[in-house]
């Protein structure tokens, strides 16, 4: 083909049909292709940023930005996407044969669903920036706008919407995008291979957040405010694989006197790190777990299990 009917046919060039009927560039080609002069005349408050906070000592490391470099949307995935692999830990799981299997890959493939997902689901007529982190501990990934979809839907393939239908096609046709919608079910399972704290999603009517974690459970608390007795109570509950205790479990468990364990338990109540079920002596405590994280849980464990059964 040549490069007109090639870019009308990916969607860079349409016909406008409400006006005159020449063909031009459409939003989503010039957000994704064009020169970042161009991209601003039309949308003025166009700015991609990627910050690399590994690096205690600094307030970041490393940054990549559209102001600075004269970046669009493509230009931008293509650099960051780069940048974050070299953040990744080096995660690794046993087989049933003690094999070592690398858990890598799937974290590669989370960070870059997360990076599609924030470019192709931002509301680039927000005056808000696009803002990848890269932290010790976890990824943050932000965008201007409200979800299209319930956020409890996610991380499952219930249901998907785009708000820029053009960009969201453009990342298919490059092979990066997930086709049927399934980059947050991606996210969610990468974290349950890994080991690593489960990722969360929050929207309001301004932005949208997904965190994804690259620490197990515990460690996603270094550097908080939570003592010795605290980890003590959440390893207690992670050891029995997540299932909510009574006092007198995690008081064996633990080790520790009813009266500091409830101490403890107040105290992770209050930050919310722990929810209470049932009443009277039929208390359990257990990790908390937002409605979308519930809902991935159910959605994720058909895949797992056949995961687990192609890799025996």
């Amino acid at each position: 083909m040549n490069i007109d009917d090639f870019l009308i046919k990916v969607g860079v060039i349409a016909k406008d049909y409400e006006s005159d009927g020449k063909y031009g560039v459409t939003a989503g080609g010039l957000l994704f292709f064009g020169e970042n002069n161009a991209i601003l005349h039309t949308f003025p408050h166009f700015q991609l940023d990627y910050f690399d906070k590994t690096n205690l000592n600094e307030r970041w490391s490393k940054r990549i930005s559209s102001v600075e470099d004269n970046l669009n949307v493509f230009s931008f995935f293509e650099r960051v996407t780069r940048a974050i692999e070299s953040t990744i830990p080096d995660p690794f799981a046993l087989d049933a044969n003690l094999r070592r299997v690398d858990t890598g890959g799937d974290m590669e493939v989370a960070l870059r669903e997360a990076i599609i997902n924030m470019l192709m689901h931002a509301d680039y007529y927000g005056d808000a920036p696009i803002v990848a982190e890269a932290n010790i501990n976890f990824y943050n990934f932000t965008n201007p706008g409200k979800m299209k979809i319930p956020s409890q839907d996610f991380f499952t393939t219930n249901n998907t919407k785009t708000r820029n239908p053009i960009i969201s096609k453009l990342f298919v046709q490059m092979g990066d995008g997930e086709r049927a919608g399934q980059g947050g079910e991606k996210i969610y399972e990468a974290a349950v291979t890994s080991k690593f704290r489960i990722p969360n999603i929050s929207t309001n009517i301004d932005q949208t957040n997904l965190k994804i974690w690259k620490v197990a459970y515990l460690g996603s608390f270094e550097g908080e405010n939570i003592d010795d007795k605290e980890k003590e109570i959440l390893k207690s509950i992670m050891v029995s694989g997540g299932n909510a205790l009574s006092h007198k479990e995690i008081e064996k468990s633990t080790g520790t006197s009813r009266a500091l364990v409830t101490g403890a338990l107040n105290s992770l109540l209050a930050k919310g790190i722990l929810v209470k079920y049932g009443k009277a002596r039929s208390t359990r405590y257990g990790i908390s777990s937002s409605e979308e994280q519930l809902m991935a849980q159910l959605q994720i464990m058909p895949s797992l299990l056949r995961k687990m059964i192609r890799e025996k």
